[in-house]
């Protein structure tokens, strides 16, 4: 699965060559918290994004997004022993949609696959709805829920970041 996401976004990266002229380039930094049972084993992310993003229709854009994201570890006290979780890292490797709700409001999301750069984690499938609000003509605050998901370990968190035009 991880070849086949790979290959995938090569070759979206291959035919976003062809259309350069056309899209635009975002690089973006995130923080957030996680939620839900992460949140017992870890206290903070921090996450950072590229994306290429082709205009569809009025209003409307796709293209591939790189992230990195990295979940803090909490420790733990049992009685006097401590307990450290050990940090984890993420690659998602995604498409994105974004679409103008109005002048200054965007929604969209992002799909794909988030490879593994921990050693307790293979990585998963991973999903991220965003909610942006322009506050230049290029840039952009963001909320968004991210989540990685495989085999039954959910890592889900709630991301509050700023995009910009590159």
């Amino acid at each position: 699965m991880k070849k086949l996401l790979l290959a995938a976004f090569v070759a979206i990266i291959g035919v976003s060559s062809i259309h350069a002229q056309e899209g635009v380039l975002n690089g973006g930094l995130n923080v957030g918290i996680p939620t839900g049972d992460t949140n017992d084993f870890y206290g903070l992310t921090l996450g950072a994004e590229l994306n290429y993003m082709f205009p569809v229709a009025e209003g409307f854009t796709l293209g591939p997004s790189v992230q990195y994201s990295h979940f803090f570890g909490k420790d733990h006290d049992f009685g006097g022993i401590t307990f450290e979780t050990e940090d984890a890292s993420f690659l998602p490797i995604s498409g994105a949609a974004r679409f103008n709700v109005s002048e200054k409001f965007v929604v969209g999301a992002n799909v794909g696959y988030a490879i593994g750069l921990s050693n307790d984690y293979d990585g998963g499938f991973y999903y991220r709805p965003v909610v942006g609000y322009k506050v230049g003509e290029r840039t952009q605050l963001n909320m968004s829920y991210s989540g990685i998901s495989n085999e039954g370990v959910d890592l889900n968190s709630v991301n509050l970041g700023f995009m910009f035009g590159i």
